[in-house]
């Protein structure tokens, strides 16, 4: 669902609406409804759902180091509440929505779409042959946000997780070859099955090798640790080595995992093996916080 790569709009044609932010997530957000005849109580709706999302994915992954979060939605006519996004790269880094037909905020909040682009917001943007550890580290984190926020329940977690690994496994029979060569060809293949979900295994694996290493951090607090290390220093829209991304986290974890397991991926045939003791491992390492609606 994500197409990352394209310049964001100027922000002279933004029409501003702010989100209040509170402790968690302190940046300004700015979102365009680009001029949509959505009623000023659907806007209130579409607003208090971003603000919750956007508190949602620092509840996991920390606040962002954006100072500013751009976010432009588009109403169309789409039966589902939110039909596409995509992250946008530019100058300012954010996001485009399209949202279809909704009737109360829980069906907005109830999908994953909103989660996911935000986690490509705490990531450089790769080049295309490393789209799979960006697409996986966004459906990793889409799953994990909705876990720890309470939006799934432990056993629609698992239970969604491992119909994606599946899915993803299927697909590799499908769109065979190196996983680096595939995810540079991934829309012409039309292979984002094999490449999200091999990436999110990519994830599922290093946060069960930091936690069998005694690691004190999972993938998420690393992540955290990057925006005010990195992330906040990188120029937004340009381009970033994979590899270096990797060999950052694996300084700031102390531990020698993460660029190991990137270049056994990078060139991998085959779909990983990701068992059930794997996944179950994960509900303890990202334990359910949730937060009220406002």
């Amino acid at each position: 669902m994500t197409k990352q790569g394209i310049l964001f709009h100027s922000l002279a044609v933004l029409v501003c609406i702010l989100i209040s932010p509170l402790s968690v997530f302190s940046r300004e957000v700015i979102v365009d409804f680009d001029s949509q005849p959505l009623s000023s109580k659907q806007q209130a709706v579409v607003s208090q759902w971003l603000n919750y999302g956007l508190h949602a994915v620092a509840n996991t992954l920390g606040p962002i180091s954006q100072k500013s979060v751009p976010i432009k939605i588009t109403a169309t006519s789409a039966s589902e509440p939110v039909p596409w996004g995509q992250v946008v790269r530019g100058k300012i880094d954010g996001i485009e929505m399209r949202i279809g037909q909704f009737n109360h905020l829980e069906e907005l909040k109830s999908d994953w779409t909103l989660y996911h682009e935000l986690s490509h917001l705490y990531h450089p943007l790769f080049a295309y042959r490393d789209f799979w550890l960006a697409e996986g580290l966004a459906t990793y984190f889409q799953n994990i946000v909705m876990l720890q926020n309470a939006i799934y329940s432990q056993e629609e977690f698992v239970a969604r997780m491992r119909a994606g690994l599946e899915r993803g496994k299927a697909a590799t029979r499908t769109h065979i070859g190196r996983l680096d060569k595939v995810s540079l060809n991934m829309w012409r293949l039309r292979a984002y099955q094999r490449v999200y979900w091999t990436g999110a295994a990519f994830f599922i694996e290093a946060d069960a090798l930091l936690k069998k290493s005694g690691s004190r951090y999972n993938v998420a607090q690393l992540l955290a640790q990057y925006q005010t290390c990195c992330r906040a220093k990188e120029s937004e829209g340009a381009s970033y080595s994979a590899r270096e991304f990797v060999t950052r986290l694996d300084s700031l974890s102390g531990k020698k995992i993460f660029l190991p397991l990137y270049e056994r991926y990078r060139t991998t045939k085959h779909f990983p093996e990701i068992d059930d003791e794997q996944l179950a491992l994960l509900i303890n390492v990202y334990p359910q916080i949730g937060q009220s609606l406002q």
